[in-house]
């Protein structure tokens, strides 16, 4: 019985030896499997990190390509999209510099975007290693992104016509000779910075030389047609009754005119040397030839290019340096398409633009700025120099698409250094000033505008300027605009 007893005892023994084996081995089996499932979260989690890292420097690579790219946006219409058009080169370019070499290491496309001419997007795509995911047979990911950049165009100064300026409108395009006073109203041609005329060196810190240049743009519907840029009186006359130009005693000037191709650059004029067409204009007393338009030099662009010519502007006078020469010249400039005025292309300021308003009128306007919808959500600055310095009191007023926005105000002398700085306008509704008698003679008059990221153009876009003045007057200023904020910038 007792032999019994210890067999059964040893007999359980066995069992329950058996049986925790088992669970140990139950155990070691679920642990590792647990292990394995670890190890792979944690590789994944390496790998996820890693490609993480990969898609955003690929990100960089597309943004600072389409960055650089765009600056060249809109791709000329002769040149077909791909390899040889500059945005496109350029944009590959960077992203190899980056480290991303279409065709070896990475596929790198520049795309143009539909309706968004100033607009380039560059996709970036490579076939990036994994580490860990291996085990489970994925050896590559492909990481695929892109970005988008745009180029904000140049503001339009003047019209976003074939015509700027003449005997048809308020105003004429004009330029000063360089012996002329600043405070006549020129900011940039005359190198004579205060109230003498003659300087024999130059005082004016704003002096620049070419003082001006015009854009011409041609939009899809005048592509590939003839293209003709033409002159009314670009030949000075003193006595001339009509543009009214003016020079000292004994002393003329030569009004030189040269357009160039499609601006790849349009935010910096002058940087252009695709010289399409080039004339000069002389002294005249020939009355058949003076008060009349009359079409530059060679310049007949058979096939006329999608973007913006650009026409360079500078006055030289005659004679020696102590002669009496203080010219003004007053002149138009417009654009025929196949022959005929009535077309789609525009003429307008490029940055700055210098008129003149030799008619006297009591309450004369203009158009200053063409404020499309693509300027939202920025900051429109206006510099006015000389403006409004007349003998008698008035009004300004900024009417057109911005008539019932508020502007701040800042006066600078001549030189540039602040007198008052931002403050409010004078009241009432937009922005309005009231001017003493030659309040803002010889200095800068500067208007700023916050334009809301909801702006759309209620009319016609064009912000303008009124005069209101107790009698006749006549004006001599500079315009120049800007917009304040990233010209070139990322768009979603």
């Amino acid at each position: 019985m007792e032999n019994e007893t210890s067999a059964t005892l040893v007999d359980e023994a066995l069992v329950e030896q058996a049986e925790d084996e088992r669970e140990r081995g139950a155990t070691l089996v679920l642990a590792s499997a647990v292990l394995v499932v670890l190890i792979g979260m944690a590789g994944f989690s390496v790998d996820l990190g890693w490609l993480y890292s990969q898609r955003t420097e690929a990100t960089k690579a597309a943004e600072s390509a389409a960055l650089a790219g765009v600056v060249h946006m809109p791709n000329p219409t002769a040149t077909a999209w791909g390899p040889g058009a500059e945005a496109f080169d350029i944009a590959r370019d960077i992203a190899d510099r980056k480290g991303y070499e279409h065709g070896t290491n990475a596929v790198v496309n520049p795309l143009e975007v539909a309706g968004f001419p100033n607009r380039l997007t560059v996709e970036v795509s490579r076939d990036v290693p994994t580490f860990f995911m291996r085990v489970f047979g994925v050896d590559t990911v492909s990481v695929d992104t892109k970005a988008t950049a745009e180029q904000t165009p140049p503001l339009k100064i003047g019209s976003d016509e074939p015509i700027l300026g003449g005997p048809t409108s308020d105003f004429w395009v004009a330029v000063n000779g360089t012996r002329r006073r600043k405070s006549d109203g020129d900011a940039f041609s005359g190198h004579c910075g205060g109230l003498t005329n003659n300087c024999a060196v130059t005082t004016n810190p704003e002096y620049r030389r070419p003082a001006y240049y015009y854009g011409v743009e041609v939009p899809p519907s005048e592509v590939g047609k003839q293209l003709t840029v033409e002159i009314f009186d670009g030949h000075q006359n003193p006595n001339n009754s009509v543009a009214r130009d003016r020079r000292g005693n004994n002393a003329s000037f030569e009004l030189r005119f040269r357009l160039f191709g499609p601006d790849s650059t349009p935010g910096e004029p002058s940087d252009n040397t695709n010289v399409v067409c080039a004339d000069t204009f002389y002294y005249e007393t020939d009355t058949s030839i003076i008060n009349q338009w009359e079409s530059l030099s060679g310049c007949s662009v058979a096939n006329a290019e999608l973007g913006i010519y650009v026409l360079e502007v500078d006055i030289i006078e005659n004679g020696p340096a102590t002669i009496d020469n203080r010219a003004i010249s007053a002149f138009a400039i417009r654009s025929k398409i196949d022959g005929s005025t009535s077309n789609n292309t525009a003429v307008f300021g490029l940055g700055s633009m210098s008129l003149w308003m030799p008619n006297s009128g009591s309450n004369p306007q203009f158009k200053l700025v063409k404020l499309e919808p693509f300027y939202a959500g920025t900051e429109l600055i206006l510099n006015l120099f000389d403006i409004g310095d007349l003998s008698s009191s008035g009004d300004l007023d900024i009417i057109g698409e911005l008539a019932s926005t508020d502007c701040e105000v800042r006066v600078r002398d001549a030189n540039g250094n602040t007198v008052q700085n931002w403050t409010s306008d004078d009241g009432g509704a937009g922005c309005h000033l009231d001017i003493s008698p030659l309040e803002y003679n010889n200095q800068w008059l500067d208007l700023r505008f916050d334009i809301p990221s909801t702006y759309t153009c209620s009319t016609d876009c064009w912000v303008s300027l009124s005069y209101s003045f107790a009698g006749n007057v006549t004006e001599r200023t500079t315009i120049t605009a800007s917009i304040n904020g990233l010209p070139v910038h990322l768009v979603p």
